[in-house]
C-alpha cells in the first residue's frame, strides 16, 4: 500500500508526458520511508471534461489511499512531500491538490490451486 491515483485534464499532457510524473511519485512516496517499492501503486487517469473556477483549465488532483494505522503527522508529512513532488512535475496548473483516503477494507486475494 499505497494506492495513488492522479486525475488530470486530458487535453494538458499526452501519454509521454505522464510517465515520468508517475515514475516521480513513486520516488517520492518511496523516499519518504513508509512503504517497500514493491507496495507502491501509480496510476493516472485522464479527465476528459473539468472546469477550475469555471473555466476549462489544467488541473492535477492526487488522492492518496492508505490503509489505517499511520499517525496523522506522518500522513501529513506524506501528503505535503506528495504535493511537492506533484507540484514539480506540473509546474503550470490552474490547480493542485492531494487528497488522502483511509481504505476501510482490504484483503489480499488468495492463490488459486
Amino acid at each position: 500500500m499505497p494506492h495513488l491515483v492522479l486525475e488530470y485534464a486530458e487535453t494538458t499532457l499526452d501519454d509521454a508526458a505522464i510517465a515520468p510524473v508517475l515514475t516521480a511519485l513513486h520516488h517520492s512516496a518511496l523516499a519518504s520511508g513508509q512503504f517497500s517499492e514493491s507496495a507502491i501503486k501509480v496510476r493516472a487517469l485522464a479527465v476528459p471534461h473539468a472546469l477550475v473556477a469555471g473555466q476549462p483549465a489544467p488541473f492535477a488532483h492526487l488522492t492518496v489511499k492508505l490503509l489505517p494505522g499511520r499517525s496523522e503527522e506522518t500522513k501529513a508529512a506524506l501528503l505535503d512531500r506528495l504535493l511537492a513532488t506533484l507540484a514539480a512535475a506540473l509546474p503550470h496548473q490552474a490547480s493542485t491538490s492531494v487528497e488522502l483516503v483511509d481504505l476501510t477494507y482490504y484483503r489480499k486475494p488468495t492463490p488459486a490451486n
